[in-house]
């Protein structure tokens, strides 16, 4: 992801999340970005660790590319809420996605986030929401 979508996307989850920010990455095939890691959670995971949960995410993407279960169109995100973290995935292509963790106390709102995270990654980043849903629109 360039830079300047980067700063775009961390800019807009500050204001969209605030103190419930936790962190966001980006990955691609290859490698992956830290766009934003709250200092507290940057301390709970070594480099191993960052390694191992985006190479979960880039298995989970692949699997969720080749799935369209009921005819519902593609999957944008999934939600996992955990004791200490909700955390979104979305999967942008077969190989790129972005993974945000917020304060689980964020979770008042999620539909209207997850909506707005699509809109930005959609409309401000190079990479397009392949089969965006004509509801993005609106």
């Amino acid at each position: 992801m360039p830079e300047e979508s980067a700063t775009r996307l961390v800019n807009f989850l500050e204001k969209q999340a605030g103190e419930y920010l936790r962190g966001a990455i980006h990955y691609s095939e290859d490698e992956y970005v830290s766009l934003y890691m709250r200092d507290d959670v940057d301390d709970l995971y070594s480099p191993e660790e960052m390694e191992e949960l985006v190479e979960y995410y880039r298995q989970e993407n692949e699997g969720q590319a080749a799935e369209e279960p009921f005819n519902l169109g593609h999957n944008h995100c999934t939600v996992n809420f955990f004791d200490d973290a909700i955390l979104f995935h979305f999967t942008q292509g077969t190989e790129l996605g972005t993974v945000i963790t917020l304060e689980p106390e964020a979770g008042r709102d999620i539909v209207g986030f997850i909506t707005n995270c699509l809109k930005q990654l959609h409309y401000n980043s190079p990479q397009d929401i392949s089969r965006a849903p004509t509801w993005l629109d609106n």
